[in-house]
């Protein structure tokens, strides 16, 4: 059977997507277009290698179950697979109506993946999208790099993530630097890349994935901070300390815990992150005087 590829760039690792039909798996990855190379230039390699076939896996369950987990609302069913087979994982992943939108299969460190889109385009889309966000985030632990849930306002050449659980108001405070602090703009609203680098600088990348508000845009920036947010009938900030900063910084990366190799390589860059950006706490109300006081406070 016969394949073609496609190659992409995101936070300056490669991965490339297989397909028998190249027109097909590009209207199903548009937010990909502005990360495409044409070739992975020496000596760089992928990543990940994903081969995408509607006939290659099925959506049955399969090795050990390891659970049924809630992701914003739609469900990741994830299996581990019999060390004779690669000792990786099957993931079947259902869209916000419970219908099965693709299921995965992957060797033990993410590195060789096989993907099948299921139902009509717009389930293939979303369980694509969501299979390749995965195979993203564990092969690019073993990096440096971790996917993060967070809203990323660029500001001054510098990037300021905010954190929290989801209708904490992350995209919300975001948009109130948009409109009340000048020279902000929007890097990514759910799912950037953060790597550090060899000389410990850390940066954030905007990448193909960023939940409900599409922004794809293939920039980076150092980060100028975190900001854990917390809904509040006033607004109030503070520095956090460095456990808090860790704890803060660590619930927000796409981890899976009872992955012990790729999850130990997240907590040594968490580890890392924490040694070189400051994380605060703002407890505030959605409105212009908290986008006034975090942006002061951080950025001082």
């Amino acid at each position: 059977m016969t394949y073609d590829s496609l190659k992409f760039c995101v936070a300056d690792l490669y991965f490339e997507l297989e397909s028998r039909d190249l027109p097909a798996l590009k209207s199903l990855i548009p937010s990909y277009a502005g990360f495409h190379v044409a070739d992975i230039p020496s000596p760089n390699y992928p990543i990940f290698k994903a081969t995408i076939d509607n006939q290659l896996v099925d959506c049955l369950p399969e090795g050990e179950e390891l659970g049924q987990f809630d992701s914003c609302g739609t469900n990741h069913g994830v299996y581990r697979l019999p060390e004779i087979d690669g000792g990786g994982y099957k993931i079947v992943i259902s869209n916000y109506e419970k219908k099965k939108a693709a299921a995965m299969r992957t060797n033990g460190d993410f590195s060789k993946i096989e993907i099948s889109p299921f139902g009509s385009y717009a389930e293939q889309l979303f369980g694509l999208g969501n299979a390749l966000m995965i195979a993203y985030a564990f092969s690019a632990a073993y990096y440096g790099t971790l996917l993060i849930h967070a809203s990323v306002i660029r500001n001054n050449n510098r990037g300021y993530l905010f954190l929290g659980k989801s209708g904490t108001g992350k995209s919300t405070h975001s948009k109130l630097w948009l409109t009340h602090i000048p020279g902000s703009d929007l890097l990514n609203d759910d799912n950037p890349a953060i790597r550090v680098l060899s000389d410990d600088l850390v940066k954030v990348y905007g990448t193909p994935w960023s939940g409900k508000t599409p922004c794809y845009r293939n920039l980076s920036v150092p980060i100028g901070a975190f900001v854990r947010l917390e809904q509040y009938p006033a607004n109030i900030i503070e520095k956090e300390r460095p456990i808090q900063s860790y704890s803060s910084i660590l619930s927000s990366v796409s981890s899976m815990i009872w992955d012990k190799p790729s999850y130990q390589h997240i907590l040594s860059t968490t580890e890392k992150v924490v040694r070189n950006v400051s994380t605060f706490y703002l407890k505030c109300k959605p409105d212009q005087e908290a986008a006034e006081l975090s942006f002061k406070t951080i950025t001082a």
